[in-house]
């Protein structure tokens, strides 16, 4: 009998039957109200297992990709500087690419559906500079590789958030062990990690979401074209929340990474086959299979991880396609919160920490970090 046992015992044995009750009745009751305390969709959440330490090699000097390219008109050597200090100071090394003029093509070089009499021909250079960077990618026989514009910028954080970039890039293909030489892997074509924006299909229903990213500039001050579904932000604040999936569009080419597979087919396409649109909307119809384009693996971040800087000043500096005006504009870092390029200054002088360009205009986005103490945080796949 338990009157019978020692008071010590008793009492032991009592909390043990105390603790089974509680579970059984715990999960009774999950059980049987589970689809009225959460949506259905919150049901499919999964969280990925792949633990940090495969992923270590983005925190090396070619951000886990086996190599990175910048690309800039050989004269344009303030964008080199500041791109080269921000590289360095993010940890990370460029081999440098020259821009090309239009000047210094020939009609009977241009692929059909390029004209140097009716296109832009700033445009048309644009294109053969991206074509030139395929061109070493594949020269090299690099398995990946990231190619930069000059006047790119990203988050003082980009190792943490490509980090997780790249375990969401894993859980939408199912892949649960990363090779650790190649975190983000090679069976895919393009990651449009660097952009004004990009969309996927407009059913997709798969999707890996970063809520509650200090990273992630609010509505107000960043692109939202084509940007995640109704239903996804249903689930998750648009305003807070980074999502990663595949992608059906882009635009802009600030930063992308292709696979040796990718430089090949997105190569073939634009510069045998034919290109009758700027480079980065014509890999855009290659990403959604438009018209009679074969479709490649594109992935991407929304909002972006990497922008696009323009030092304050006139216009006219900003963009060497778009030649700009005598306006005077504000220093700013497009889709970014803690601007690598804005914090330039501190970070050289190993400030602790940086500053939001935004302020404190956002509850969950501080004005003021230190990247040092900062933690990334982690995501959920959608299904």
């Amino acid at each position: 009998m338990i009157s019978q046992l020692p008071y010590k015992t008793y009492k032991i044995f009592a909390i043990i039957i105390a603790l089974c009750v509680s579970y059984i009745l715990v999960s009774f009751f999950l059980g049987d109200t589970a689809d009225t305390l959460w949506p259905q969709q919150q049901l499919h959440f999964l969280r990925s297992g792949i633990r940090d330490g495969a992923l270590d090699h983005i925190f090396n000097t070619t951000l886990g990709f086996e190599h990175i390219y910048a690309i800039g008109l050989k004269e344009r050597t303030d964008k080199r500087d500041f791109l080269t200090v921000s590289a360095s100071v993010s940890g990370f090394e460029v081999e440098w690419l020259d821009g090309v003029r239009p000047q210094e093509l020939q009609q009977k070089a241009l692929p059909k559906g390029y004209n140097l009499s009716l296109t832009e021909p700033n445009a048309i250079g644009c294109w053969r500079a991206h074509m030139n960077a395929l061109n070493n990618v594949l020269l090299n026989s690099y398995s990946t590789a990231l190619i930069l514009e000059d006047d790119a910028d990203w988050d003082v954080n980009i190792k943490s958030q490509l980090r997780e970039f790249a375990r969401g890039l894993h859980s939408l293909k199912g892949n649960s062990k990363p090779s650790k030489q190649a975190p983000y892997g090679t069976d895919w074509d393009l990651l449009w990690i660097g952009g004004c924006a990009s969309g996927p299909d407009t059913n997709e229903t798969q999707y890996y979401a970063i809520p509650d990213d200090p990273t992630v500039p609010s509505v107000q001050h960043r692109g939202t074209w084509s940007g995640p579904l109704d239903s996804w932000k249903a689930i998750f604040p648009e305003d807070s929340t980074r999502f990663v999936y595949r992608a059906r569009e882009g635009c802009c080419t600030y930063g992308y990474a292709v696979t040796k597979r990718g430089a090949r087919k997105i190569l073939t396409a634009l510069a045998i086959d034919h290109i009758d649109a700027p480079v980065d909307n014509a890999m855009s119809e290659l990403c959604g299979g438009l018209g009679d384009r074969q479709r490649i693996e594109c992935f991407a971040p929304f909002p972006n991880l990497i922008g696009t800087y323009r030092q304050a000043g006139p216009a006219y500096k900003d963009s060497d396609i778009n030649n700009g005006d005598q306006t005077i504009h504000e220093e700013i870092s497009y889709n970014m919160v803690y601007s690598t390029r804005c914090n330039i200054h501190r970070l050289i002088s190993d400030e602790e920490t940086v500053f939001s360009q935004w302020g404190n205009d956002s509850s969950w986005s501080p004005g003021e970090i230190r990247p040092k103490e900062f933690v990334y945080p982690r995501g959920y796949l959608i299904n």
